[in-house]
Order: C-alpha cells, then sequence, then structure tokens
C-alpha cells in the first residue's frame, strides 16, 4: 500500500469509527427524579401541540434531471454507430415542510417543562442495572434500556 493509499484510508477509518459510536447512543430527554411516566406523558403532549401548531406540509419534489448525451463511435473502415441521448432522474418525493419546525417546537416545549436532552450509551445485555420508574442522577456510568419502544435512564 503507497503513502496515498494509506492516507485516504485514514479519514474513512476515523469515520467509520465515529459512526459505529454514535450508534451505541441514544438521545433522550431527562429531567431528574422525574418519573418514566411524567416524561412520556409530557412528551406525548408537546407532540401534540408541535403537530396542532405545525401540521404536517407534505410538497412533491423532483430529483434533479441530467441528460447524457448519445455518443457516436466509429471502427477502423468508418462505420459509425450514434447512441441515443437518454434522461436520467426526475423521480418525485415527498417532503414534509413543517418536520423541522415540529421537532424544534417539541424540543422547546419539554425544556420548559425542565426536560434536557442527553446523548448516553445503551446499557450492555449482560450488565446488572438497577431499573426504576424515576429518572436516577446521571454518573459516568448512566446507560439506556431499551425495551418495547420504551426507554429507562439507568445507573448500573
Amino acid at each position: 500500500m503507497t503513502k496515498s493509499e494509506a492516507a485516504m484510508i485514514r479519514p474513512i477509518a476515523v469515520a467509520l469509527s465515529l459512526l459505529t459510536l454514535s450508534a451505541c447512543q441514544v438521545s433522550e430527554y431527562y429531567a431528574e427524579g422525574q418519573s418514566i411516566a411524567a416524561r412520556d406523558r409530557d412528551i406525548a403532549i408537546c407532540e401534540a401541540e408541535a403537530l396542532t401548531t405545525y401540521p404536517p406540509r407534505i410538497v412533491t419534489r423532483f430529483t434533479p434531471r441530467i441528460f447524457h448525451p448519445g455518443q457516436t463511435t466509429c471502427d477502423a473502415a468508418g462505420n459509425c454507430v450514434t447512441s441515443a441521448g437518454y434522461w436520467e432522474g426526475g423521480q418525485p418525493y415527498s417532503e414534509d415542510l413543517n418536520e423541522d419546525l415540529r421537532a424544534r417546537a417539541i424540543t422547546g416545549c419539554m425544556g420548559g417543562r425542565g426536560y434536557a436532552r442527553v446523548r448516553l450509551p445503551i446499557c450492555p445485555s449482560d450488565q446488572p442495572v438497577r431499573a426504576s420508574t424515576i429518572m436516577a442522577p446521571l454518573t459516568n456510568d448512566t446507560c439506556v434500556i431499551r425495551s418495547g419502544g420504551a426507554s429507562m435512564i439507568v445507573n448500573p
């Protein structure tokens, strides 16, 4: 492997490592001492308010169109063949113009209710934890258990 090949591989390896590490963490709303049930209720209230304020606004967009011109190729005898040009792209897709506004409204609403967004690792499956319906104080060992779509922030 040449130096230039190694130099190209290093950034890719670093990016893959960061991607792998970020996949092991989840983002959750957290307020010390708050119950999981209260947090889930507050999320539902904030989501409903955001949906009412910023309902889906779906628009249809299209991927960019690119024209590939035809090509003419000739053999040694002077016989030429021309291929036809063609268009690529232009596929429709849907986009919700209010999606980002709803997400920001939910974050603001939850912040107003005393929650902060925290990124925590997922607990190893073999690690014993103290499960609780109350959000424990954050420590260096705090992690998240996910079960059936619900999340619990716990300390081992």
